[in-house]
């Protein structure tokens, strides 16, 4: 959050499950400002389920990431990445979908935002330059 973006410096800009550990409106606007005209911004990360629609795509997914976890680790439970991950998270902010078109909408006008399994969303924005004559 400290360093300097550059102006106008980026082609492409991409960001996998960082937002959430930081500012995301502060971010996304030095995200914007660092970009060239022309230039993408793409996000990956994880959102904050919200009402019943939510609370039911979260049934299967977490079957998913359950049988996931077994693939990878061979064990469904493990205390000792329980505790590493809370300390992890103890300052994160995990922003709903709807927060998130919002933040969005004011920063990034144009921006796609769409939700994906497992608690994911992603942003795809491109920097567009006023001509003069008005068009994008």
């Amino acid at each position: 959050m400290t360093w300097p973006f550059p102006a106008e410096q980026f082609d492409g800009i991409a960001s996998i499950a960082t937002l959430h550990h930081l500012a995301m409106d502060e971010m996304l606007a030095k995200m914007k400002g660092a970009l060239r005209a022309n230039g993408t911004l793409v996000i990956l990360d994880l959102y904050e389920p919200e009402g019943v629609f939510d609370a039911l795509t979260s049934v299967p997914a977490m079957a998913v990431s359950s049988v996931l976890r077994l693939l990878k680790t061979g064990r469904l439970r493990r205390p000792q990445v329980r505790e590493a991950w809370a300390e992890h998270g103890r300052h994160d902010a995990y922003l709903t979908l709807a927060q998130i078109r919002q933040v969005c909408a004011s920063i990034l006008p144009g921006a796609t935002v769409r939700k994906h399994l497992l608690w994911r969303y992603s942003i795809v924005w491109k920097k567009t330059t006023q001509r003069a004559s008005g068009r994008k």
